[in-house]
């Protein structure tokens, strides 16, 4: 299934070249539609400080006008149709539903910077949007014009990960891919095993073998005829996923790290997933999220 549809989302800051070069560049790879949104927060108009006498339709007017020229200069290009959209009111509920009614297949945005204590507590705009979209997001962090080179991918076997890894492929089909899975034994299994008597050499074995057991599984799921695509890779990481994927990231080893989120609960879609906010609140690369409300038909 191609990608046809692309919103692309620009706060028109210091982030937005980055975002829109990424944008462009995946619409210019794939043949793409850009729909290009700016969102003036409502908030904007409540500052107190605003001098009365100033008429707030036409702060307005000269607001969007300076907006859309904006977006216009970053997005429009001979190659890529675009259309563009100027809107007031909560970015996140915007972006979401611009995209559900353009019926993109992604959504590219910034980071993003968490503005205030909620924000901090229960996330940013960022946060919002990547656990609400029905479609991927991409969170662009870094400069670049080409495709993707090396992405890593987290892997548990969930569908979201395994939706993570096949759009993933689709972004840059000539990538070489990590597929990374974090294991470790548990610390309390590991001391019941000690005080069982087991022999360090045995809780070596045991170790060996889970990661044996698991790097097979990873082939199976994600390879075929027990062998995974050219330009694949596995690596069964010590730890916490969120500490091996930043590791990678750190290491410039990836331009991008993709990985799927859990929990249709309302608590769970409340709280990004911890593996997820660490993953855009500190990665040194790009990041792709594909949220347990994403549409998985590929």
């Amino acid at each position: 299934m191609p990608i046809k549809t692309i919103l692309v989302a620009l706060a028109l800051d210091n982030d937005s070249v980055n975002v829109a070069r990424r944008a462009l560049q995946l619409a210019d790879q794939h043949k793409a539609k850009i729909i290009g949104v700016h969102v003036i927060e409502s908030s904007v108009f409540q500052d107190p400080e605003i001098p009365s006498s100033l008429n707030k339709t036409e702060l307005t007017g000269m607001l969007e006008a300076q907006s859309r020229q904006q977006l216009h200069s970053l997005l429009t290009t001979q190659n890529e149709p675009t259309i563009l959209h100027i809107e007031s009111g909560k970015a996140h509920t915007v972006i979401k539903n611009l995209a559900a009614s353009h019926n993109a297949d992604l959504i590219v945005l910034g980071p993003g910077e968490a503005k205030g204590l909620r924000e901090k507590m229960f996330g940013s705009t960022t946060d919002h949007i990547v656990r609400h979209a029905s479609c991927p997001v991409l969170v662009v962090r870094k400069n670049a014009r080409t495709p993707y080179q090396h992405i890593a991918i987290g892997v548990d076997f969930s569908d979201h990960a395994n939706a993570a890894e096949l759009w993933a492929s689709r972004l840059s089909p000539i990538a070489a891919r990590d597929l990374i899975h974090a294991f470790e034994i548990p610390l309390q299994f590991e001391q019941a095993m000690r005080k069982a008597g087991t022999a360090q050499v045995e809780i070596d074995n045991y170790r060996k073998a889970r990661i044996d057991t698991i790097r097979q599984e990873i082939i199976q799921t994600y390879g075929k005829n027990n062998r995974l695509p050219r330009r694949t890779r596995t690596f069964i990481a010590p730890g916490d996923p969120a500490t091996a994927l930043l590791e990678i990231s750190r290491r410039r080893a990836a331009d991008l790290i993709a990985l799927g989120t859990q929990g249709k609960s309302p608590i769970a879609q409340h709280l990004l997933g911890s593996v997820a906010r660490r993953m855009l609140n500190e990665a040194e690369c790009d990041v792709l999220v594909v949220s347990a409300n994403a549409k998985l038909e590929l």
